[in-house]
């Protein structure tokens, strides 16, 4: 595997899910070895955050990375899952604002964006990590794992039975499966009976049916628009993974499995892994 960047860059607005503000993104072409950066375009100093796990501040309903002066940006997982899941592993992602445009709600906006201009590869090979050790966060009842694979798969089950829903599982093999036609398409998705909840947080404020499949108490979805796939909520689960599990900075070789993933247990087991550097290796 060899790494890649964008051949032009691209810009997308509209608003954040969590904030309700208007804000930007533009993604430029960066150097080999450059890895994924993130610049708060609106911020004159101290405004770069890399795109590493280290930098995660706040995983509620969302991603957050912040750098050491307190600047942050949120929900940052779409535009990366876009990026990587189309191997681009070298990018410059300037931001207007705290929050990465919602969009659709899914990766597919951005994965159209990254297909018009293209993806240039470069004549580095990327770094791989190599996954040696089998690890296991729990959180409550919910659990994620890392082992060993030689390829990188992500399998999930989650249980929404108290929201209506089935309990399902789902997988993902960059092996065998298509990130931009049966992932990136998928939406996020909420329950209209945890509304209040979000709205005392100040959660999702910026959140409509336009851009978040809502469940109501029977598991029904109440947009106009039907499911782009009748799993669509555990397919943006995935999604989320691949975004979070960027922030590692590697591509991952090695099996990913959970029983109802976070983005906090997503956070969690890449600490772990990194806590022993008998757990992985860096290969080419």
């Amino acid at each position: 595997m060899i790494q890649a960047t964008l051949e032009a860059p691209f810009s997308m607005k509209g608003r954040g899910v969590h904030s309700g503000d208007f804000c930007s993104v533009s993604v430029f072409p960066a150097e080999e070895n450059h890895g994924l950066l993130f610049v708060r375009s609106d911020i004159e100093e101290n405004s770069s955050i890399e795109a590493s796990y280290k930098n995660i501040s706040e995983t509620a309903m969302c991603t957050r990375l912040s750098n050491s002066h307190g600047i942050a940006i949120n929900t940052v997982e779409h535009i990366l899952a876009a990026l990587v899941g189309m191997g681009v592993t070298n990018a410059v992602i300037k931001v207007s604002g705290e929050e990465i445009p919602i969009l659709d709600g899914s990766a597919d906006p951005f994965v159209r964006e990254i297909l018009a201009v293209g993806v240039k590869k470069q004549s580095q090979k990327r770094k791989i990590l190599k996954i040696l050790k089998y690890l296991r966060v729990e959180d409550g009842d919910r659990w994620s794992s890392l082992s060993s694979n030689d390829h990188f798969s992500i399998h999930i089950c989650c249980d929404f039975k108290k929201n209506g829903l089935k309990t399902e599982a789902a997988s993902f093999d960059y092996a065998k499966n298509n990130f931009s036609e049966e992932i990136a398409p998928a939406r996020t998705f909420g329950f209209f009976a945890e509304a209040e909840f979000l709205r005392k947080n100040n959660l999702a404020r910026g959140a409509t049916l336009e851009n978040t499949v809502v469940f109501d108490e029977n598991g029904l979805p109440m947009n106009e628009s039907d499911l782009r796939f009748a799993d669509e909520p555990m397919r943006h689960k995935i999604l989320d993974i691949i975004g979070d599990l960027s922030l590692s900075g590697y591509q991952i070789l090695g099996k990913f499995e959970s029983f109802c993933p976070s983005h906090k247990m997503n956070h969690q087991i890449l600490a772990t892994l990194f806590q022993n550097p008998d757990n992985y290796a860096i290969v080419t």
